[in-house]
Formats: C-alpha cells, sequence, structure tokens
C-alpha cells in the first residue's frame, strides 16, 4: 500500500524528467483541471444517492485517478510491435492500493498546517488499470488481445467496499 499526498506527487512529478519543459508550465492548470471535471462527472452521475460521498474523498480519489493517467499515457505502447516507455527514476510509483496520508504524515510534514477531520476520515483506494495489471489487456477465455482496449474508467467513479480490515473504495475498468 502506498500513502498518497497529491500536492506532494504533483510537484514530484512537475519536477520530475517526466515532464517536458514545455509542459511544466500548463502541466499544473492541466491537472487541476482534469481534478475538477472528474469531480463534477462523479457528483452529476452521483446526484440521485441519498448518501452522497464527501467531497474530500471525491477529490482525493480524483487525484489519484490523474496520477495513473499521467504514468499510463507516459509508459503505455502505442502500438502493436512497440515497447513500453521507461519512467525516470524520479517519477513516484506508487499503487495499485492508495492510502489517504495518516495523522503521523501531516504531523511530521513541515508547513502541514492544521490537520483537518476531514482528512482523517477518507477511505483507501484500490485501483484496478492496465498500468498495473498487465493481464488486463487481452481477453481470459481466448487470450486474444484483437478487441480488448483499454475503454476509460468507470463513469460512476470509485464504488464502496467491505474490506478485510476496513471500509474501502475500489475504481478500475
Amino acid at each position: 500500500m502506498s500513502v498518497f499526498e497529491p500536492k506532494t506527487v504533483l510537484t514530484l512529478l512537475k519536477h520530475s524528467t517526466a515532464v517536458s519543459l514545455l509542459e511544466k508550465n500548463t502541466f499544473e492548470k492541466k491537472w487541476r483541471t482534469s481534478v475538477s471535471f472528474l469531480i463534477s462527472t462523479w457528483n452529476e452521475v452521483r446526484s440521485h444517492i441519498n448518501n452522497p460521498c464527501p467531497h474530500s474523498q471525491l477529490q482525493w480519489e480524483s487525484e489519484i485517478v490523474e496520477y495513473i493517467q499521467f504514468l499510463w499515457e507516459k509508459t503505455r505502447i502505442w502500438s502493436k510491435r512497440g515497447k513500453p516507455n521507461k519512467l525516470g527514476v524520479n517519477v513516484p510509483l506508487l499503487g495499485p492500493q492508495f492510502m489517504p496520508p495518516s495523522y503521523l504524515h501531516i504531523q511530521k510534514w513541515s508547513g502541514g498546517g492544521a490537520i483537518e477531520p476531514k482528512t482523517q476520515y477518507l477511505k483507501p483506494l484500490n485501483i484496478v488499470h492496465p498500468f498495473y495489471y498487465p493481464q488486463l489487456a487481452w481477453c481470459p477465455r481466448c487470450r486474444s488481445d484483437e478487441d480488448t482496449t483499454w475503454e476509460g474508467w468507470m463513469s460512476k467513479g470509485p464504488q464502496e467496499l467491505h474490506g478485510v480490515f476496513c471500509e474501502e473504495m475500489a475504481l478500475g475498468a
């Protein structure tokens, strides 16, 4: 399990070799726009639910989705015979199980500020994505990879699960 702190990951990615010099100026703005779009889409789809997901949970989960999208775009194989691109050593490789920052993490960070109670109630998130599970790229029955493609994320956002030790969320194909 990986502790995912969005501000830290965004800063590390922005200053990594995976982001070109031309992208550095617009990288954070594009990230924030994508995160906002995901949150608004998930809120719209879930508007009929009596017990909606807290905004802080959706915010944290959408940051994780954006992080995985970034990794996927940088390492994705674009043709059948192509080789996957490699990430630099300064790119954080986290997941597929993400844990929210604990009280200890927030307490030890310099300039972390006040501890907000709502962040202590975030649920862990499990991701099912071809970046972590390459075997999703072919049919489990016939082993064909002809018509098996990654279409995108579940449109309703993460779903709640009863985990072994705690309540969790899951998001995938």
